[in-house]
């Protein structure tokens, strides 16, 4: 993988390290006029990493060296992050307090753990979009209850879709609900599927680790520990590939949850392996401690390491739409564990219910509910990302698939 000027500030500009920091000032000093601000505007504004970047290039004192077109827009861009943040963190808190009330558990996953945590030095530093709460799976439909009664509710969609359509991992949650706010909750009932080798990590076992965080403008919160919250992020956007453009932000997560818990970094590694994912946790820290330490000599060389280069350059996609229906494939006609299962997502994909087809295409007219059937296959087509079928495209994802696997050490 060749990074040009503009990935390398990209990356340079995420983590607040001296070496990031040197490696920032050596490119706008020496390869500035090389450098495609528009696109790195656009980059990272897509991978939600522009208010950090914003602080990074303050931190290594080049605010000014900025150009002035940019600059106003990454600062507009971090006003409305930081508004953001403090409507997302008294939301989150208020949703935890009523299913507390309720009897409810709720331990924030993701972003609503890392605000509420504090994770990061400053508001809006952290982008989210989704408020993720996971709570015992025996309580699941009271909690849904409760943050009807918040004002959530259910997001209209394909809600109506037989279980076994949905994969593994879109089963993780219940349907997404909105806030008045416009806030989007997503109430999960476990952290992540399996992975092959592994088994899932259970709500209790999560709940027995769990810290509690005292903050002066907030309740007290029990939130995950360290490394499982470090662990679920690598699951959530490297092993399971539907929020790939999420990785640059989700290196940034790991970096300041080990800045504050240094011992969560071997910790997360050995949970991994547990899990049966060892290899996503081992790149995911090898692609950290690069853009931590590394030089520029040491950034273009390491980029040509196969795992390295792979999840670099996965990261830095602004299209992983077809990735990730290359990876829904995989995961549909891997017939290597739960065999009769995949078969079953396979067959309901194809003749779905009927309450379905009737939010598809409405109440059919007498006698012609077989032409609903035979219709939904070639909708399927119609939609489908053929790029994703690209011989380009699933290697990456077979690649991807096999680094995330358990390794020796």
């Amino acid at each position: 993988m060749l990074l040009n000027p503009t990935d390398k500030l990209l990356l340079s500009a995420l983590l607040p390290t001296e070496a990031s920091r040197e490696r920032t000032r050596r490119l706008i000093a020496e390869r500035e006029s090389e450098i495609d601000w528009d696109a790195f505007a656009r980059r990272a504004n897509f991978h939600h990493t522009s208010a950090l970047a914003r602080f990074n290039f303050a931190m290594a004192g080049l605010a000014d060296a900025l150009p002035s077109q940019f600059r106003s827009e990454i600062d507009e861009i971090s006003r409305v992050w930081a508004a953001r943040h403090l409507a997302y963190v008294s939301e989150t808190a208020r949703l935890v307090a009523a299913l507390g009330d309720a009897g409810i558990v709720a331990l924030p996953l993701k972003g609503a753990a890392l605000m509420l945590g504090g994770y990061y030095p400053q508001a809006g530093l952290r982008a989210a979009l989704d408020i993720d709460l996971l709570v015992d799976p025996e309580w699941l439909a009271l909690a849904e209850q409760v943050a009807q009664d918040c004002g959530y509710a259910e997001i209209p969609g394909r809600r109506d879709v037989r279980p076994r359509q949905r994969l593994e991992n879109e089963r993780n949650h219940s349907w997404p609900r909105r806030g008045p706010g416009g806030l989007i909750l997503e109430l999960h009932h476990r952290a992540f599927h399996f992975a092959k080798g592994g088994r899932d990590l259970g709500f209790d076992e999560l709940l027995a680790r769990a810290i509690r965080r005292q903050r002066d403008d907030l309740p007290s919160l029990l939130l995950p520990a360290p490394p499982d919250l470090a662990l679920h992020l690598v699951h959530h956007t490297i092993v399971d590939l539907q929020s790939s453009h999420a990785i640059l932000r989700a290196l940034a997560d790991l970096h300041f949850i080990f800045a504050r818990e240094p011992q969560a970094r071997e910790e997360m590694e050995e949970r991994a392996r547990r899990f049966g994912f060892a290899g996503a946790a081992q790149s995911a820290v090898r692609v950290l401690r690069l853009l931590e330490e590394g030089t520029m000599n040491q950034l273009d060389e390491t980029a040509q390491d196969g795992e390295v280069a792979l999840l670099l350059e996965t990261a830095l996609m602004e299209s992983p739409g077809a990735m990730a229906e290359a990876a829904r494939l995989f995961e549909y006609f891997d017939f290597s564990r739960r065999p009769f299962r995949r078969l079953g997502n396979l067959v309901a994909l194809l003749f779905t219910s009927r309450s379905h087809l009737e939010h598809l295409y409405g109440e059919p007219k007498r006698g012609s509910v077989y032409l609903s059937y035979l219709r939904r296959p070639f909708d399927l087509m119609k939609k489908f990302n053929w790029r994703s079928l690209s011989p380009a495209t699933l290697r990456r994802v077979r690649k991807l698939r096999r680094m995330s696997l358990n390794k020796s050490n």
